[in-house]
């Protein structure tokens, strides 16, 4: 079973909050800053999709012990 939102979700939130601001990409055209957001956002959905599932392993956990 999987609880929350998948990576992919995750990504395309941080992604429409980034691209609120459409100025930002017109005045700093730079493909490495792109490729910097793009691997900050990547790594940011990571994380959280991982702590998802480290919070749920623990909840798990001590639902067991309990038991």
């Amino acid at each position: 079973m999987s609880y929350g939102l998948r990576k992919s979700d995750l990504k395309k939130i941080i992604l429409e909050s980034v691209n609120k601001n459409p100025d930002l990409k017109y005045y700093i055209n730079d493909d490495y800053i792109y490729e910097l957001v793009d691997g900050i956002v990547d790594g940011v959905s990571i994380a959280i999709e991982e702590n998802t599932k480290e919070v749920i392993r623990q909840i798990e956990h001590d639902l067991r012990r309990r038991h």
